[in-house]
């Protein structure tokens, strides 16, 4: 009877070190949210990283519905074209996006949409919709221990794989994402076009919609310092290869394929380190006192 604390103590601690490294989870899939203060006025926060409508860009597949949702305070209109443009509005629009609430429009088509808020018109954006565009699921993301780095890759479809390399984030320090490219046969892919777009916490954290790399590796960092240490999900659009160059029609390779890499998570923490080592301490006691283990 007296080791009953013990077990209720392990499940407990075991509990809290679950719930301690358990990832959070972002906003929904193709949906674009406007960022709070973004109608405040031109020298918004997000004016300078070109995040008022986050993710920007975002890239999807013909037929893919997009939603856009208003977490401000005040209202906004979503009106495609260009602030420069005579008329807005002539592939869709909604002048009457109140906050808390949703507006959507569904792609056909491939092509690059840009679009604004024709009452702040600081506020832009850009959905990219790839022609024959598909989002690949097949990612597998792994850890290693023996560096601390933490190992994710993707496959296209034309077998072109995509690794990232990455220390985790960190709160107070900017991420950091060392890329590389390979083709079917294990080569490195030179001169690899390719977007990429991370989110944290429902806030996009990097977003380079011109991504390039000579040689088949690149790196990508955040401006800004992390806020937080939660997981962060990537997303890299293969966009063709070829110089930059040149007409981007004349490029070969897959265009328009997104590839996923979903919750990167930082290491175990010290907290939750001796968290764990406390569960599994918890659970040599409790074994001792049920089964009359020799205790150490």
């Amino acid at each position: 009877m007296k080791s009953k604390p013990f077990g209720a103590l392990f499940g407990l601690l075991a509990l809290v070190a679950i719930l301690g490294v358990a990832p959070a989870f972002g906003q929904t899939a193709n949906e674009i949210d406007i960022a709070k203060g973004a109608g405040g006025s031109a020298q918004a926060a997000c004016v300078s990283t070109n995040n008022c409508f986050n993710p920007n860009p975002l890239t999807v597949a013909p037929g893919t519905t997009v939603t856009w949702k208003n977490t401000d305070t005040t209202m906004h209109v979503i009106c495609s074209g260009k602030v420069t443009d005579d008329e807005c509005g002539k592939v869709f629009e909604d002048d009457t996006l109140k906050p808390g609430t949703t507006f959507q429009f569904t792609f056909a088509n491939a092509g690059t949409f840009d679009y604004f808020c024709s009452v702040h018109p600081w506020m832009t954006g850009q959905v990219i919709v790839g022609a024959g565009s598909t989002t690949n699921t097949n990612s597998t993301n792994t850890s290693s221990t023996m560096n601390g780095m933490t190992i994710l890759t993707a496959k296209a479809s034309d077998g072109t794989t995509v690794t990232i390399n990455t220390s985790g984030p960190v709160s107070g320090q900017p991420l950091s994402l060392s890329i590389s490219f390979t083709d079917a046969s294990g080569n490195k892919v030179h001169h690899q076009n390719y977007a990429i777009t991370a989110v944290q916490d429902g806030n996009t954290i990097l977003s380079n919609s011109a991504g390039h790399t000579h040689t088949g590796d690149d790196t990508q960092t955040t401006a800004a310092n992390l806020s937080s240490a939660d997981p962060v999900d990537i997303q890299v659009t293969l966009n063709g290869i070829g110089l930059p160059t040149v007409d981007p029609s004349t490029w070969t390779g897959v265009k328009g394929e997104v590839l996923s890499f979903t919750h990167v998570v930082p290491e175990f923490g010290p907290v939750a380190s001796i968290v764990l080592a406390i569960a599994v301490m918890s659970m040599v006691v409790f074994v001792a006192k049920t089964r009359g283990i020799p205790k150490f």
